[in-house]
């Protein structure tokens, strides 16, 4: 196999700035490995594409910078004040229209949690983070690697797959926030599409392999070195793909799987590896989710919470009959304490269930309110915390959506209503909710669980968990006020029939014998 090497510089973003337009000699960067060299003429405007040409004779390709006269910036021409409102009334619906396609930047609301949550520790995808660290810089030259594999494992042309990027370049800068890409050319966006894009494919197909006996023969197999690197840091790379402010558009990941031999990557079972992932006990048998051809995902973090919080399960009976009218009142909140004393006792749903899968179920001496089970490691928090980021940042009113518009939010609302206490962290472990013995520590689960709730919006499924707790109050009052009494007198209960006991004990060793003969 051939040997590349690991670092190196791509000279064509930064080569003309600072000099003067009159200069006439070219810069040439040479990618190794690769067929390929980048020359970068004098360019005429501030802004340029990349073109593909190529010289026969050397049997070399080239990207040649040829001028654009795209400008990205905005401006109104102040024809009246009518007109200067009404353009800008139809910027602010066009931006609310790009909501769901958007590349969202952490909530103003959870700015708390963006110093742990949001930006990335190992991997930057797209302009966000980009070379911000120390840390994310070292994997630039993986990236470029792995840019490497894809193009020779896929048979294809560099420029081919270079310009298919290119090509769907200005609807991805569309999708990030207009302020933090304004000041990025072209000549650095584009490159930063593609060799991103690159690897972000090249690591999921590792995830959707990785522990197969026939890994290595599955269409485009992924790179042994590669592999290396990617299993030395798999979970801090995963917690960085799923982050939200690290995200591609899906447009540029569609591109370049478009160009993976057959069978491609099989997004099926990456989304049921991911899910498997949230839960400690699989099934053997558990099969993909079934495939909705119909969604377009904005990006992969979008497309995974899509498949996650479930698409298909339908509410009980119970669930949608709404608050009883013998109800008066009903609580938003409700704390372990208070379920105990009503006989709710914490329980998990079964292995394989879709987070949205929560509520409350009557039993015939007392009640559940079940939640799908989690195991709990620094890599699903991460995940859990921007799915639910996600979820705030593409539907600012919960009430008007369904379900699974807000359901990570619900859960984490539930786990955050349940635990107020380390003891409680534990109880959920003791009733499988939490599942697992190498995640976080009952402390950081209880820091996590929290910290979110106090940022995040009750969800649909969370305000419906709440009707049934209260319907179960007011339709059940004599079982809520035995096991109200037992809960709040269970010592002095349990100390009465100690003293019982050992009385009935006493007076049984005193009897007569006359009595015991008898």
């Amino acid at each position: 196999m051939q040997q590349v090497p690991w670092e190196y510089q791509l000279a064509v973003a930064d080569y003309w700035k600072g000099r003067p337009a009159a200069m006439e000699p070219a810069a040439t960067a040479w990618v190794p490995g690769l067929p390929l060299e980048l020359t970068v003429a004098a360019p005429a405007a501030s802004h340029g594409d990349l073109a593909v040409s190529s010289s026969g004779q050397q049997h070399q390709h080239q990207l040649v910078m040829v001028e654009s006269t795209t400008d990205h910036h905005h401006q109104y021409e102040w024809s009246g004040p009518v007109e200067a409102f009404e353009e800008a009334a139809q910027a602010f619906e066009d931006k609310l229209g790009r909501t769901e396609t958007k590349i969202h930047l952490f909530p103003a609301s959870m700015v708390d949690l963006a110093e742990r949550y949001a930006a990335s520790r190992t991997v930057s995808i797209g302009p966000y983070h980009h070379g911000r660290s120390p840390a994310v810089l070292q994997m630039e030259s993986t990236k470029h690697v792995a840019s490497w594999h894809f193009v020779r494992a896929s048979g294809r042309p560099v420029e081919e797959l270079y310009s298919a990027v290119c090509a769907v370049a200005d609807e991805a800068r569309g999708c990030y926030d207009e302020g933090r890409v304004r000041g990025l050319a072209d000549d650095d966006f584009k490159p930063m599409m593609f060799f991103d894009g690159c690897f972000l494919l090249q690591y999921l197909l590792y995830a959707c392999t990785y522990g197969d006996d026939n890994d290595d023969d599955e269409g485009m197999a992924v790179d042994q070195a590669l592999r290396s690197a990617f299993s030395s840091d798999n979970d801090r790379i995963f917690s960085d793909v799923v982050l939200l402010e690290n995200q591609l558009p899906w447009v540029v990941v569609e591109t370049l799987m478009s160009f993976l031999p057959a069978p491609g990557l099989d997004l099926p079972k990456l989304v049921g590896r991911v899910k498997g992932s949230l839960q400690a006990r699989q099934a053997l048998d558990e099969k993909p989710p079934a495939w909705d051809s119909s969604y377009t995902p904005p990006h992969l973090l979008g497309l995974l919470r899509y498949y996650i919080v479930g698409t298909g399960t339908k509410l009980s009976p119970e669930s949608s009959r709404g608050l009883s009218e013998k109800a008066e009142k009903v609580s938003i909140s409700v704390s372990a304490v208070e379920l105990a004393e009503m006989g709710i006792q914490l329980t998990a749903t079964k292995t394989g269930a879709e987070l949205k899968e929560m509520g409350v179920k009557k039993g015939l001496l007392s009640g559940e309110l079940f939640l799908a089970p989690l195991s709990l490691d620094d890599a699903n928090a991460w995940f859990l915390v921007n799915m639910a980021a996600l979820e705030l940042c593409t539907t600012p009113d919960f009430s008007e959506a369904d379900d699974e518009r807000s359901t990570v939010c619900s859960y984490l609302c539930l786990l955050g209503m349940v635990t107020d206490r380390v003891e409680d962290v534990q109880q959920l472990r003791t009733n499988h909710i939490l599942q697992g013995g190498a995640g976080l520590t009952n402390e950081d689960a209880l820091r996590l669980f929290i910290s979110p709730e106090k940022h995040l919006r009750p969800g649909r499924c969370y305000l419906r968990t709440m009707l049934e707790i209260e319907n179960y109050r007011v339709h059940r009052p004599a079982r809520t006020m035995v096991y109200r009494f037992g809960y709040k007198n269970m010592k002095t209960i349990i100390s009465v029939v100690t003293i019982v006991g050992a009385l009935v004990g006493l007076l049984e060793a005193v009897k007569p014998e006359g009595v015991a003969g008898g």
